[in-house]
C-alpha cells in the first residue's frame, strides 16, 4: 500500500462556488448550511470534517476525470451496476487502457492493481480517500464500488456519503510525477515495518 496521508491537502485550486445539492447544479450556499456546514478553500463541504474532499497533486489527473464523467452519468438511485457505470468511466477518462474484465465490484482493486498500473492507498476508511479514489466495499453479494470526488461518492448513482458496506480499501493511479514520491513512501513504508 501507498501512504500518501502526509500528502493530502484540501483543494488548494477550489475558487469555484458552484456545486453539486440534491437539486442540481448551483451555488455552494443554496444548498442549504444543513447538508454543507463547513467551508474549506471557498468549498462547502459534508457533514462530516471527515468527509471532506480532498486532492492530492500526486494522483492522475485522469483519476479526478473519471469521477467528473461518472457524475455526468450517475442516475438518481442505484441500479445495481456500479462496477459497469466505474469500469465505463475510468475507461472513458483514460485511468484504464481496456475495459476491466472482473465481474464482482469486491474484486475491482484486485484487478486494478494487477492489470491497470493502479495501487492501494493506506486509508482505513472511505472518508479518508482523496478525490479520484476508487474505493471498493465488500459484504454479501458483489459488493459495492464507487469514485470519490468533490462532491461526494459516485457510482451508477450520486451520494454525498461513502457506502456503509465493509471498506476493503482506496485504489488509484499516480501522476508520473508522483513516481518518486511513491517509491519514497513504499520504502518509508518497508523501513518501518523492518
Amino acid at each position: 500500500m501507498v501512504s500518501l496521508h502526509g500528502a493530502f491537502a484540501v483543494n488548494p485550486r477550489a475558487t469555484s462556488s458552484l456545486g453539486w445539492s440534491s437539486g442540481g447544479w448551483g451555488s455552494w450556499d443554496a444548498a442549504g448550511s444543513s447538508w454543507f456546514p463547513h467551508r474549506v478553500c471557498g468549498f462547502s463541504t459534508s457533514l462530516s470534517p471527515t468527509l471532506r474532499a480532498v486532492l492530492n497533486p500526486d494522483i492522475d489527473p485522469v483519476m479526478v476525470k473519471a469521477g467528473n464523467i461518472a457524475e455526468s452519468r450517475a442516475l438518481s438511485r442505484s441500479s445495481l451496476f456500479c462496477w459497469r457505470f466505474v469500469k465505463a468511466a475510468l475507461l472513458k477518462a483514460g485511468g484504464v487502457a481496456s475495459y476491466p474484465q472482473t465481474a464482482c465490484a469486491k474484486d475491482a482493486g484486485r484487478d486494478l492493481v494487477e492489470n491497470h498500473g493502479f495501487v492501494q492507498l493506506a486509508v482505513t476508511s472511505a472518508a479518508q480517500a482523496p478525490v479520484g479514489s476508487v474505493l471498493v466495499y465488500g459484504g454479501g453479494g458483489a459488493g459495492h464500488v464507487e469514485l470519490r470526488t468533490m462532491r461526494g461518492f459516485v457510482s451508477d448513482y450520486h451520494s454525498s456519503r461513502p457506502s456503509s458496506l465493509p471498506f476493503i480499501g482506496a485504489f488509484t493511479r499516480i501522476d508520473k510525477h508522483g513516481k518518486a514520491i511513491q517509491t519514497a513512501l513504499a520504502n518509508r513504508i518497508a523501513d518501518s515495518r523492518s
